[in-house]
C-alpha cells in the first residue's frame, strides 16, 4: 500500500513491483499453485520459518539502534518487535513450533542449523554493523512485503495436509500483508524525506540485499528438490 508517494520514491516502489512479480514466478511457488509439491520440500520450508522466527527479534532489536532519524521507521521496528513477541497475542515463535510439530517434527537433526550460525556470525560483518538507516529501511519494506507474498502461495499446500496447524502462515498474511508493509511503505517516505533523494540510491542498495536474502530459501529447496 502506497501512502503519498512522492517522485524520489517512485523508483523504490517500482522496483518493489519488480521483486514481487518475480517471486509470484520462482519455480517453487508455481509448484505450490499447482500442487506439485512434496511433503518433504514442505519440511523443509517449515523449518526455514521457524529458523528465521527464532532469529527475527533479535535482529530487529539491533536494527532498531539504526533508525537514528526516522521516528516512523524507529516505531515501526518497535510495532513489529512487540507483535513478533506476541505482547497482546502468540508469539510469532510459538506459531512456527506449533508448525513444526503439527507435522510431527520433534527434533532437527535432519534439517540444516548451520543456517542459525551464519545469520547469527551476520551480525557480526562490518557490512551489517555500518548499515545506513536508509539502506535498512529499503530492506524491511522488500522483507515485510514479499515474505507475506510468498507465504500466501505456500500456505495452501499445508491446509492441503491433515492436522497441520497453518496460523503461522495466516497470521503473516493477514497481518504483515497489511500492517507491517504499510508501516514500512511509510518508513521509507519518511527516510526520503529526512535523507533526500541521495538516500534513494541507499533505499534500493537495502532493497536489493533483502531481496536476495528471500530468494536463499526457495532457491536452496528447489534446488535441493
Amino acid at each position: 500500500m502506497r501512502l503519498h508517494t512522492k517522485h524520489e520514491t517512485e523508483p523504490i516502489f517500482a522496483t518493489l513491483d519488480r521483486y514481487r512479480a518475480e517471486l509470484l514466478e520462482h519455480p517453487l511457488l508455481v509448484a505450490a499453485r499447482t500442487g506439485q509439491i512434496e511433503r518433504p520440500l514442505l519440511l523443509r520450508f517449515a523449518y526455514h520459518q521457524y529458523s528465521d522466527s527464532i532469529t527475527w527479534i533479535p535482529m530487529l532489536a539491533q536494527m532498531k539502534s539504526k533508525a537514528t532519524r526516522s521516528r516512523r521507521l524507529r516505531q515501526a521496528i518497535e510495532d513489529n518487535i512487540a507483535h513478533e513477541a506476541g505482547l497482546g497475542g502468540t508469539s510469532h515463535v510459538t506459531l512456527a513450533a506449533q508448525l513444526m510439530r503439527s507435522l510431527g517434527v520433534r527434533t532437527l537433526d535432519a534439517f540444516p542449523t548451520a543456517d542459525l550460525g551464519r545469520t547469527a556470525a551476520l551480525w557480526l560483518t562490518d557490512a551489517f554493523a555500518h548499515m545506513s538507516e536508509p539502506a535498512l529501511a529499503g530492506w524491511l519494506l522488500t522483507a515485510e512485503t514479499l515474505v507475506p507474498e510468498m507465504f500466501a502461495v505456500m500456505a495452501p499446500r499445508y491446509a492441503a495436509l491433515d492436522a497441520v496447524d497453518a496460523t503461522y502462515f495466516h497470521e503473516h498474511i493477514a497481518v504483515d500483508s497489511d500492517e507491517h508493509a504499510r508501516w514500512m511503505a511509510e518508513a521509507v517516505e519518511e527516510v526520503v524525506a529526512l535523507y533526500g533523494a541521495a538516500s534513494v540510491p541507499l533505499v534500493l542498495a537495502g532493497m536489493a540485499d533483502a531481496w536476495a536474502e528471500t530468494l536463499e530459501d526457495p532457491d536452496a529447496l528447489w534446488g535441493a528438490r
